[in-house]
């Protein structure tokens, strides 16, 4: 999981993210970050 100040789309374009990997741009709320771990732990 990769967390980041940046806006998506340039977290993305800059080629931060790995096969696999989730992204999640600050500030989050704490329910969207329970929801990207669930989705990780499914995959």
């Amino acid at each position: 999981m990769f967390i980041t100040g940046y806006a998506e789309h340039a977290a993305v374009r800059a080629g931060f993210l790995e096969t696999g990997m989730q992204l999640i741009t600050k500030p989050f709320a704490f329910d969207h970050l329970t929801s990207k771990v669930r989705e990780m732990i499914e995959a």
